[in-house]
């Protein structure tokens, strides 16, 4: 039941509780002021909702607009955490050469984990040897030591 199909009611209990003329009409024009406000509301409550779920609908589009457009981290799989960690414990730089024997892998393979380690800049390379002999050696940076604490991968 409704607030005007109450106000109605009400009406029509006071005109058969014997109430005067005046009494009665001046409940049935407060009952239609009170109809016109409820459905008045009932129209503003209506236009509310939509509105609601069209903002909600825009909040959505820009929640998932913002997280597309942030950077993303990129993983690093657990050998490359471990030659971070091994570059973390050093004092200066390291060749291609002594991580690959030291993590008893081939050469190219200690390349591919250091160019992840360089994308993340975690790693840098400050210079090659003349003649095309390759990197002088790979040193952590601030943004890999910031990973490793960050990342509790050393303690």
């Amino acid at each position: 039941m409704g607030a005007a199909e109450t106000v109605r009611d009400l009406v029509r209990f006071a005109t058969t509780a014997g109430l005067s003329k005046g009494v009665i009409d001046l409940l049935e024009k407060k009952a239609s002021l009170l109809a016109e406000q409820v459905s008045a509301l009932e129209n503003e409550n209506t236009k509310l909702v939509r509105e609601n779920r069209s903002l909600t609908m825009e909040n959505q589009q820009l929640i998932t607009h913002f997280q597309s457009a942030q950077p993303k981290e990129q993983e690093i799989d657990a050998k490359t955490q471990e030659i971070l960690k091994f570059l973390f414990r050093q004092n200066g730089q390291v060749a291609v050469s002594e991580l690959a024997r030291h993590f008893n892998l081939k050469v190219n393979v200690a390349k591919y984990h250091l160019e992840k380690l360089v994308e993340n800049q975690y790693v840098m390379c400050p210079g090659f040897v003349m003649g095309g002999g390759g990197p002088l050696g790979y040193s952590i940076t601030g943004e890999g030591r910031k990973f490793i604490m960050e990342q509790r991968l050393e303690s």
